[in-house]
């Protein structure tokens, strides 16, 4: 007979709640790992996809920049370019005197610079093979701005590696160049520079424009800002939406299914109807139907085995009483009385159903005691008591075979110890008796008090509390005695006792 199979099943007053760790683990603060774990692979996707559109914005806004700014300045560079007079220059750069003609383009190139808000429009001649000296023919500049034009037949050298180049390129190949100059001490600027041709189509002058970027390198500024702060906005949004999503769609179930399959695997009990719940119409909606299916078999199967046990222990219970006439019912009564002392007591479910079914088997030692002895009427002789006293070892070699329960040996071995040690068989002292001795030994008691025996009747309900009273840190446990007394003083009908019929 395995008793172990029935560690959790306590029909009477049995909240499963209470011991159920699918409950607790919903109660628990904090996340759960799998919720962890979606939220860092959204977060990374996020991250990813965030980026990505952060890329694409910026290079957008950037080849637009570039697009638009790089056409403009080229286009007012050319309008400039053909207001010039090219074949003029020859005599600029040998007299350096400007004439009406000069004085007209003049003119014509500041009204560009103001009205495009140009930082100026040069025209000059370069000197090759290195390009750094310049003969400049027209220089208007910004008249806000904080340069000062330089007259025509100024002269300077100028060493700058991306000036120099790109005006090498300029005479030497007829290139058209656009230059990006980004947060130098004088600004962010772009600069156009196009080759200027005499009426030979020779080379003999270029042409630049520049024109501050300043105001592009603060949009982009704010423009990063901008995408940065949508972008948190779109990934604590994204976030929150498929995290709540998965945590409804998936992780909920999951975790139930989870929590409740530990729950019936630790505890047994009664299948959760919070199974039912989960309405996922896929593979998670099945597995929850099925563990329910599979709970309610198991339950059922389980519950069944658990009376069938139940009642055979009775049925051995009742043999053993059956031996003498006079303790009718004792068995069960004494497993009652146990299981209430043990429930008030605090004890678990489990436990209350572990005392019930070690008192019900308390006495099946007296199997191995001759009847002659149990109905014996009068006075046992020492011998007869030395017998009597035996039960509760034949009791332990009886109930030692069932391995996977040995607790329910201890009922039988150690009910008639006492707590000051005068007890059998081991003569043990207070707590360590174990507590299934120490209830089984009270209930026993008072059951043997309050039923007819060969030589004697039934004691009264107050001969019985006082000599449980009296009892108390001697031959019973205080704490449980205490339980016994509390018992007998509800009990204002005298139930608890033998009914005689």
């Amino acid at each position: 007979m395995d008793f172990s199979i029935i560690t959790c099943i306590c029909k009477d007053k049995f909240d499963i709640n209470k011991f159920c760790p699918y409950n607790l683990g919903m109660k628990k603060k904090g996340l759960s790992k799998i919720t962890k774990t979606v939220i860092l692979c959204i977060v990374l996707a996020d991250f990813v996809l965030c980026a990505i559109v952060f890329a694409t914005s910026y290079l957008s806004f950037n080849r637009q920049f570039r697009e638009q700014y790089d056409s403009s300045i080229q286009e007012i560079c050319a309008a400039a370019r053909s207001c010039l007079n090219p074949d003029d220059f020859s005599t600029y750069l040998a007299t350096k005197q400007p004439d009406k003609t000069h004085e007209t383009i003049v003119t014509i190139l500041q009204d560009l610079v103001d009205n495009f808000n140009l930082n100026m429009i040069y025209v000059s001649a370069v000197d090759a093979p290195d390009y750094t000296h310049i003969f400049y023919f027209y220089d208007p500049v910004n008249s806000h701005g904080k340069y000062k034009p330089y007259p025509l037949g100024y002269e300077e050298d100028y060493f700058e590696p991306d000036y120099n180049a790109s005006t090498k390129r300029v005479f030497e190949e007829g290139a058209t160049i656009v230059r990006h100059t980004i947060k130098t001490r004088s600004g962010s600027h772009i600069t156009a520079q196009l080759p200027v041709y005499d009426s030979t189509g020779k080379i003999v002058a270029v042409i630049g424009a520049q024109k501050s970027i300043q105001e592009f390198v603060n949009s982009r500024r704010a423009f990063v800002k901008f995408v940065i702060i949508t972008a948190l906005i779109f990934a604590i949004g994204f976030v929150i939406l498929f995290t709540s999503y998965f945590d409804f769609r998936f992780i909920r179930p999951i975790l139930l299914i989870t929590h409740e399959t530990n729950r019936f695997a630790s505890y047994n009990g009664e299948p959760s109807s919070k199974l039912l719940g989960i309405t996922n119409r896929d593979e998670l909606g099945t597995l929850a139907h099925s563990v329910y299916k599979m709970e309610t078999v198991v339950s059922n199967n389980i519950e069944s085995l658990t009376r069938i046990t139940t009642e055979t222990a009775q049925a051995l219970a009742s043999a053993i009483d059956a031996k003498d006439k006079y303790t009718h019912g004792h068995s069960t009564r004494v497993a009652e009385y146990s299981r209430t002392i043990a429930r008030i007591a605090g004890k678990s479910e489990s436990e209350c159903h572990y005392i019930y079914i070690a008192a019900l088997l308390h006495d099946v030692g007296k199997i191995g005691v001759p009847n002659s002895i149990i109905n014996k009427k009068g006075k046992l002789t020492d011998e007869e008591f030395s017998t009597i006293k035996n039960h509760p070892v034949i009791g332990k070699q009886i109930l030692g075979n069932i391995k996977q329960s040995p607790y329910i040996t201890d009922g039988a071995y150690y009910h008639h110890e006492r707590y000051d040690g005068k007890g059998y068989p081991e003569k043990l002292v207070g707590t360590s008796i174990p507590d299934i001795g120490r209830i089984i030994t009270v209930a026993d008691a008072y059951d043997a008090m309050t039923s007819k025996r060969s030589y004697r009747d039934p004691l009264s309900q107050e001969v019985a509390r006082r000599e449980i009273e009296k009892g108390i840190g001697t031959q019973f446990d205080p704490q449980y005695a205490k339980i016994m007394l509390q018992m007998i003083d509800e009990d204002k009908d005298y139930k608890m006792r033998e009914q005689i019929e």
